[in-house]
């Protein structure tokens, strides 16, 4: 009895296995039909959602637009249509400042097998980026890479003034000034243009303004070219010292120490590190006034 179930149940497996093959085989055009039925959907889907991203960064809605560009990233087969994605989606970073994702979603691409002419813009805009997001260092590393990774592309003449800026950002002015200097003889050979770098910013050591700060009470803003920050400094410690002699006279020692001496401490390390930050503040203002004028020579040149 045994036997003959087992018997039985092979020949029930034979005859179920034979009909699924033969429908597979009837069903392979079916489903090969289906499966470039969904490959021309998804063209038309890319298409719209294409559409649907330009059309909504148009209006200025970059974050909608951003999400657009993304579902035609995902799961697209065209390389254009993905260069334009990822380009689309960079333009929405940088209209909302995200400068830093930018530079990391651009990273992400690098690799990808676009055509070369891809592979430079996605590189221009990683520089940019990358400069807009203040990491000169960085700048500096990605335009000197261009020769080893674009063999016979030149750079555009813009990623140069990114390149110029940089270097007046981190103040290596020597350097800048030979690249500007190299800038103006390619495009201009024979007009005379100022050059700009025979007069440098005179910037202010923020070393010496701590110094004079915590010698002279107020003298570190003074330096800075903030008197009347200065005055009130010198006032408001004065205040405090008189406070503790005033109050040691007195034999009023705690309130020599707790009020005197705190208030005249307090302020002094105060102004010491508020020296240091209008120092910066004032070199910074220098830097970005000089950087408008070379920008403004260099693009005038483009």
């Amino acid at each position: 009895m045994t036997l003959r179930s087992f018997l039985t149940c092979i020949s029930l497996c034979g005859i179920f296995l034979t009909n699924v093959q033969g429908a597979g085989r009837c069903l392979a055009p079916v489903l090969s039909f289906g499966d470039s039925i969904g490959r021309s959907d998804d063209t038309l889907a890319d298409s719209a959602y294409r559409r649907q991203a330009e059309e909504l960064y148009r209006k200025g809605q970059y974050f909608q637009a951003g999400i657009a560009w993304e579902r035609v990233l995902f799961g697209c087969k065209d390389r254009r249509q993905l260069l334009a994605a990822v380009l689309g989606k960079t333009e929405c970073l940088k209209e909302e400042g995200q400068f830093d994702p930018a530079v990391t979603f651009l990273e992400g691409w690098q690799a990808f097998p676009f055509p070369d002419t891809g592979l430079v813009r996605i590189h221009s805009q990683q520089i940019l980026c990358t400069y807009l997001g203040g990491h000169f260092e960085s700048v500096l590393s990605l335009v000197d890479r261009w020769p080893y990774e674009h063999k016979g592309a030149m750079p555009d003449d813009w990623l140069v003034v990114l390149k110029i800026l940089s270097l007046n950002e981190l103040e290596r002015w020597n350097d800048a000034g030979a690249a500007y200097r190299a800038f103006i003889g390619a495009r201009r050979p024979s007009t005379p243009v100022p050059d700009l770098y025979a007069h440098l910013p005179r910037l202010k050591s923020v070393s010496k303004a701590q110094m004079l700060s915590t010698i002279i009470p107020g003298a570190g803003q003074f330096y800075a070219g903030r008197p009347g920050e200065a005055l009130f400094s010198i006032l408001v410690q004065g205040v405090g010292l008189w406070i503790a002699i005033v109050s040691y006279e007195e034999q009023y020692y705690v309130s020599a120490w707790l009020i005197g001496a705190a208030l005249f401490g307090a302020f002094h390390m105060g102004g010491v590190r508020r020296a240091e930050v209008l120092v910066k503040q004032y070199n910074r203002k220098k830097i970005v006034a000089f950087n408008e004028k070379v920008k403004a020579q260099l693009t005038s040149l483009l």
